[in-house]
């Protein structure tokens, strides 16, 4: 689905991972590849925004109804500086185009289609997809440099930017080979460590997605 929904959606799976923006379509197949192989069945679209998942939802309720298999779905959303608001603006969302939404993070509901949370990083604390890349390369010896050059920044008041897990990530991604600008593009790349714990709650819930799908 392309940004703002101005492309018609297409189901081509019987689940669905719903994220927000193409850069995390990116990074999402990334890891999907990285730890569940090439043939692993989950298709991965963007919503084009937290703002546009109303729309992203309904496109999906419309384009299912031709696909008489489908069986679930999983939104993924970033927490910011309120996870339990974040769930529940998603279970809103998802009330309002008539879902039945699971009780709490990382969970799915009883229902066909099954529908799951996973509000980024964890469900409890704050953040984003971005805190969970900047704390599976942490004992790296370029993180704990950027980390140095963060806090520079910081001690010389020449800080601007109120996310630091996002300043990292880019920070990160420039002292790599060939340097990019996205996660998800550094993602592709191998940038990320997707063997550390840190995902493994995320990979989780895709899993439990997966399997949602098989009944």
């Amino acid at each position: 689905m392309a940004s703002g929904n101005s492309a018609r959606l297409r189901i081509e799976s019987d689940r669905l991972l719903l994220v927000e923006g193409r850069d995390e379509v990116n990074l999402f197949k990334a890891l999907i590849r990285h730890q569940f192989g090439e043939r692993f069945d989950v298709q991965v679209v963007e919503a084009g925004g937290k703002d546009q998942l109303p729309k992203s939802l309904q496109a999906i309720k419309i384009e299912a109804q031709t696909r008489p298999t489908f069986r679930s779905v999983g939104v993924v959303r970033d927490a910011d500086d309120n996870p339990e608001g974040a769930f529940q603006s998603v279970c809103d969302h998802l009330n309002n185009a008539r879902y039945v939404a699971p009780d709490a993070h990382g969970t799915f509901s009883e229902a066909v289609p099954s529908v799951g949370i996973f509000i980024v990083p964890d469900g409890v604390h704050g953040g984003a997809i971005e805190t969970l890349c900047r704390q599976s390369v942490q004992e790296s010896p370029a993180a704990q440099c950027v980390e140095q050059y963060l806090d520079c920044l910081n001690g010389n008041n020449a800080m601007e930017s109120a996310n630091r897990d996002k300043s990292f990530a880019h920070a990160y991604l420039a002292a790599t080979h060939d340097p990019v600008a996205r996660v998800g593009e550094g993602a592709q790349r191998g940038t990320w460590d997707f063997q550390s714990p840190v995902f493994g709650e995320l990979l989780s819930f895709i899993q439990n997605l997966y399997d949602r799908g098989c009944g």
